[in-house]
């Protein structure tokens, strides 16, 4: 064998044995938290029909798909139907809908699962009150609780003025997130490094297309009911900021809680007790806890029928 032939059969050998590409569903398995969703709802067509005679039951039903990273279906986690006349729609209760257990995306499930919720109403006669048609617009508010996790490989340097030659393994850094699969994203994480500690500014916002509040004000979601008050509005449950499994230092909270001004806020944390030259990458742990809402409407027009 010529040592030509030897050298084009070792570039043969080598282009058989490269790595293939990762698969769509490895790609996904390793991306599922992304995204700025949490429960996603929608009425079903004609569930309810864009017109009704007073004559007929009135049924909506809302489709809710869990597009997020967390799972739903706890207690007060709820839908409510609301926006119309009770003189003349009845039957709709006040309670809500307990929000069925809806699977949330995972790396094994790129796709998070999907449930209903149904609502069947009476319709008083609108010839006895003198109506020709009542235009009845129907809201829907979806209340649930969530949560956010995300996690940044951060560099920590316990002596960043150190003179010392010794070649450092990173540099510290600002790390961008994105989001997580929820909408309240942490969406950057900015590195402060000193003499044996480590600050971090954890950037927060509101991602979504709903209403943030604190956990424990679930209750007060519904439309029935007085609503959040002042102080619970616009707040995140801080459950977790973490490095080693060590809870840092952070601040401003109130009660663990931090507002978001204008749907953002931001988080300042210490990592301290640093000791030594040597300088590593980290894990930075972050878990937030939060009630969300988020609305749609269905124009239904109601006639009197024969």
């Amino acid at each position: 064998m010529t040592r030509k032939v030897v050298l084009v059969f070792i570039l043969l050998l080598a282009s058989c044995t490269q790595l293939q590409p990762a698969s769509k569903e490895a790609v996904q398995a390793q991306q599922f938290r992304t995204g700025t969703e949490g429960i996603n709802a929608v009425f079903l067509q004609n569930l309810p029909p864009s017109r009704v005679f007073d004559t007929e039951p009135l049924s909506a039903t809302l489709e809710l798909e869990n597009k997020g990273t967390a799972r739903v279906g706890g207690p007060g986690d709820a839908v409510y139907l609301s926006g119309f006349d009770p003189s003349i729609i009845t039957g709709i209760p006040t309670t809500g809908i307990r929000m069925p257990d809806i699977q949330p995306r995972d790396q094994f499930t790129p796709v998070g699962g999907k449930d209903t919720a149904s609502f069947n109403a009476r319709i008083a006669s609108l010839k006895n009150k003198g109506i020709d048609k009542y235009p009845a617009r129907l809201q829907a508010t979806i209340c649930y609780n969530y949560r956010t996790t995300a996690s940044a490989n951060v560099c920590i340097d316990p002596n960043p003025f150190s003179a010392t030659i010794q070649q450092k393994v990173c540099t510290p850094a600002s790390v961008g997130l994105g989001s997580q699969g929820a909408p309240i994203a942490i969406s950057t994480v900015e590195v402060d490094p000193a003499l044996g500690k480590t600050r971090f500014r954890i950037r927060i916002q509101n991602s979504g297309r709903g209403e943030v509040f604190k956990p424990a004000a679930l209750n007060k979601c519904s439309p029935y009911s007085e609503g959040p008050r002042f102080d619970e509005i616009d707040f995140v449950k801080v459950l977790k900021v973490s490095i080693q499994n060590r809870n840092l230092r952070c601040n401003p909270l109130v009660e663990q809680h931090l507002r978001l001004t204008g749907g953002t806020g931001t988080l300042f944390c210490e990592f301290d007790g640093l000791t030594g030259t040597a300088t590593y990458i980290s894990p930075l742990v972050i878990e937030l806890e939060y009630g969300y809402r988020t609305t749609l409407m269905q124009s239904v027009d109601i006639i009197p029928g024969t």
